[in-house]
């Protein structure tokens, strides 16, 4: 089990495409990143394999790194996923459970994403057989904090039993939409999940809460260049300084 201390950064991609839009990394630039994870002698899991290491359940490997998919685009499958299998590699793979087999065009969908297709149910399931960890992105992909504590509860309550009915084992993980959980949602989702993440940009460490987990967006590490310095004091300043400008735009955004 690591020191108290040890931090471990937990990367969320969303969409491997061409298209350049704010979660999208290319299928290159990703080939990039996961060759200099295997360069630079990083041990690559899934977030339940970290939870296990943290947990005392598991040994911690050198060098650990969790990668996470939020949204579940097929496009996972076609250009993720054989490159980790090639590399021996696992992920977690957050699914909005309503929407499985559908297209990324829920309700407060950012303007000018590309309309992307999303995983069935059968793709996610043939995922976790092969040990990828399927974990639930909510049921319609609603921001949680926006919603009736009743909804909240539906959103993230059955969004795990429908995934477990389309994967065959336990659902234990879920990404908070938008990153967006006030504290009666984050208390919900401990009474269903093993740990949630959200979207704060730092690693994560083992005294966190386990259901406000931080993680480190791959596209501010979109350039192969700047993903080299993971793990790196050159790497650590210029995600402290990206952190910093998305904290004031989300104050001007409030103010």
């Amino acid at each position: 089990m690591p020191a108290e201390g040890a931090a471990v950064p937990i990367l969320t991609y969303h969409s491997i495409d061409e298209s350049d839009s704010v979660i999208s990394v290319s299928p290159a630039a990703f080939r990039a990143h996961m060759q200099s994870l295997r360069d630079h002698g990083f041990s690559v899991m899934a977030l339940g394999r970290l939870l296990d290491a943290w947990d005392g359940r598991a040994e911690m490997p050198p060098r650990p790194v969790v990668l996470t998919f939020d949204d579940a685009y097929v496009n996972f499958a076609t250009s993720a996923r054989p490159v980790l299998e090639s590399h021996g590699f696992r992920a977690t793979v957050f699914a909005v459970a309503g929407r499985c087999g559908g297209w990324n065009d829920w309700p407060g969908q950012l303007a000018g994403l590309p309309h992307l297709p999303l995983l069935a149910a059968a793709d996610l399931r043939d995922a976790g057989a092969a040990g990828f960890e399927i974990g639930s992105h909510g049921l319609t992909h609603a921001a949680l904090d926006a919603l009736s504590p009743a909804d909240a509860e539906r959103e993230i309550l059955d969004s795990r039993r429908r995934l477990e009915d389309a994967v065959g084992r336990p659902v234990e993980l879920l990404a908070y939409p938008y990153g967006r959980a006030s504290a009666p949602v984050r208390a919900a989702a401990s009474a269903h999940y093993r740990a949630a993440c959200g979207v704060a940009m730092a690693r994560a460490r083992a005294s966190e809460d386990r259901h406000a987990l931080p993680r480190i967006d791959a596209y501010y590490l979109r350039r192969p260049g700047w993903f080299r310095t993971l793990g790196t004091p050159l790497g650590s300043a210029y995600l402290a300084l990206r952190a910093a400008g998305r904290r004031l735009r989300s104050a001007a955004r409030s103010s």
